[in-house]
């Protein structure tokens, strides 16, 4: 029992040395996209701040969690693509078609999960009233979701919902860090938030970006992001 207490003691050490690695090594690789993502910041921080309120987390928080995304966005360009599986999920709806839309790469079950969750919690429902899709019939609500995906404004109210629901589902109790905490949100992001809490906390595959050969940890990456706009300390290498 103390060779194996001493083992995880030694991964347990490890970890951070070897997440900072990834973090390295990505912006290095994607150097020009991480730039693009740390302009974006810049050009809409008054948003991140605005929706901070309704988010629960600092605009910073916010940011760092969707970051990894925004970095890739600019690569991930096939408008004749994206139009047909638009078509498709209006028609057939999320189990024929679900992609990722927007600068924030979201998927039409990812809000269809955040209107089911908000339906079922009161508070939410109070603090978010516009999010439920209404519509005489299912295509209608279909089209105005995607609608709504595609505009810039309802991705951070999206963004916003998602971070509250986060914190309604797992309790800050128990994060001991900034980081800790930014791990769960961004692996709840990445992976989906209506995942095992305790699978979320300790998420460690490398899946990210989906079509590289390159696979890097998408919390690793956030944390990169955060520590670049100055909230978190760098780890030493």
């Amino acid at each position: 029992m103390r060779s194996i207490s001493l083992c995880i003691g030694a991964v347990s050490l490890l970890l951070p040395l070897c997440s900072a690695a990834q973090e390295s090594d990505y912006c290095r690789i994607y150097d020009a996209e991480c730039r693009q993502a740390l302009a974006f910041w810049t050009e809409h921080e008054a948003e991140f701040e605005a929706a901070s309120a309704r988010a629960g987390v600092p605009a910073e928080f916010m940011f760092a969690i969707v970051a990894p995304e925004i970095s890739q966005y600019g690569r991930l360009a096939d408008k004749a693509q994206t139009y047909a599986l638009k078509t498709l999920y209006v028609q057939r709806g999320r189990e024929s078609a679900d992609f990722s839309i927007g600068v924030f790469q979201m998927k039409p079950s990812f809000v269809e999960e955040l209107e089911r969750y908000v339906l079922d919690t009161p508070a939410l429902l109070a603090a978010f009233p516009e999010v439920p899709v209404s519509g005489d019939t299912e295509r209608k609500i279909r089209v105005m979701r995607i609608e709504r995906l595609e505009r810039q404004d309802w991705q951070m109210t999206y963004l916003a919902l998602f971070c509250r629901v986060v914190r309604h589902r797992f309790s800050d109790e128990g994060l001991v860090s900034e980081q800790e905490k930014l791990r769960l949100y961004a692996n709840a992001y990445n992976a989906g938030f209506m995942l095992d809490g305790e699978r979320l906390r300790q998420s460690s595959g490398a899946y990210f970006p989906h079509l590289a050969r390159r696979k890097f940890r998408y919390a690793d990456v956030s944390l990169w992001f955060y520590r670049k706009i100055g909230q978190l300390p760098d780890i030493e290498k």
